[in-house]
């Protein structure tokens, strides 16, 4: 019988293997995010499993865990010894994962999944042309299987093959197969994902490739980071990318695509307002762009004072009928309360950006 050793950071040296399981948690949360948007989770990647979930609920206790072991193949997989040995592993993850010590709630559960981008086809192994052949094949029209809803002489096949390796009978019944309409390389997986945000998100985001951008580089702060003593633990926060950095990420993009919007449709009112000379209103796409970046630097002192400064004065919105005089009044008041040692063109700017997050501009 063979041994499965699960390496917490056997990954970690061969960084290429890591492009399919991060855009694959990326993908999970675009094709689950209306419902993740309302939820506290937090992400882990090479961590027990290839990609872990981990849901909160309000006394921040995990009420759930959905474990991905995530692989991409250039064929159809079968029920066999090569499949056979990754639900083993599943199932030692799936121990592991009950023992884990982190705060669980009473209603703790989780499920353990492989995901891939390949059909799977399980079958009972029967060879026999008198005897009866059962199969179910995951793929595009059937997107998933449950281990405990597969005939029962799927299943003996599948625990035939089991047999050559270590693992935990009690979390068979928490095992899934899943397909995953995503391309083969990294390339090409980027490419829908992007697609993907486009479709979500629809004109709130006007660069969905940067929108993936900044997801990927949430992913890449964690993923080569290796286990404390060697050992996975979802308590080590070191390997976690937040369910809030997400969306507060997207919210980012989404800021950005309306201060764009806005700047686009009130170009010659706002230069006029806010006295900005053509020269600079032509930059408008990367000055703003790097607004909204130094509002996530706490160090950038003075783009902190300028932002609570606009979000302080909302009472300016009730004395204002449109988003130019508004903004041209903050501006107004602003260099009436305040000195700072920003340019004032770039100051006209902040106050666009911090207007545009700050409030529930209708892109």
């Amino acid at each position: 019988m063979s041994e499965i050793t699960n390496d917490t950071n056997s990954g970690v040296e061969a960084l290429t293997g890591f492009s399919f399981q991060r855009n694959s948690a990326i993908f999970i949360v675009l094709d689950n995010y209306d419902f993740l948007v309302t939820h506290d989770f937090f992400i882990c990647i090479e961590h027990h499993d290839d990609v872990i979930f981990s849901h909160l609920n309000d006394s921040n206790e995990v009420f759930k865990v959905d474990a991905y072991q995530a692989k991409k193949s250039t064929s159809e997989w079968a029920t066999e010894k090569v499949l056979a040995e990754i639900i083993a592993k599943m199932t030692l993850v799936g121990h592991d994962l009950d023992k884990d010590i982190i705060d669980k709630s009473e209603d703790y559960s989780q499920g353990l999944t492989f995901l891939t981008n390949k059909s799977v086809k399980l079958n009972c192994g029967c060879k026999k042309k008198s005897e009866k052949k059962y199969s179910e094949i995951v793929r595009e029209n059937n997107l998933v299987a449950f281990y405990s809803d597969l005939h029962s002489k799927i299943q003996g096949n599948i625990l035939n093959n089991l047999k050559h390796f270590t693992y935990e009978t009690s979390q068979l019944e928490k095992v899934s197969f899943r397909y995953i309409d995503i391309g083969n390389t990294d390339k090409a997986q980027q490419n829908q994902l992007i697609g993907m945000i486009s479709d979500l998100f629809k004109d709130k985001v006007s660069d969905p490739s940067a929108a993936l951008d900044l997801l990927l580089k949430l992913f890449r702060q964690v993923e080569t980071v290796y286990n404390q003593g060697g050992t996975s633990k979802l308590l080590d926060e070191s390997k976690r990318v937040y369910g809030k950095d997400i969306l507060k990420a997207i919210n980012v993009i989404c800021s950005k695509s309306k201060a764009f919007k806005l700047w686009r449709d009130n170009a010659q009112e706002l230069s006029e307002a806010l006295r900005i000379p053509i020269s600079k209103g032509r930059n408008y796409a990367e000055i703003l762009n790097n607004c909204f970046d130094y509002f996530k630097d706490l160090k950038q002192v003075e783009f902190q004072k300028i932002y609570h400064f606009v979000n302080d004065n909302r009472d300016i919105d009730d004395l204002s009928y449109s988003d130019v005089s508004c903004i041209k009044k903050i501006n107004e008041k602003f260099h009436q309360m305040h000195q700072t040692q920003l340019d004032k063109i770039l100051v006209s700017f902040v106050i666009i950006a911090a207007y545009v997050e700050t409030r529930n501009i209708v892109s």
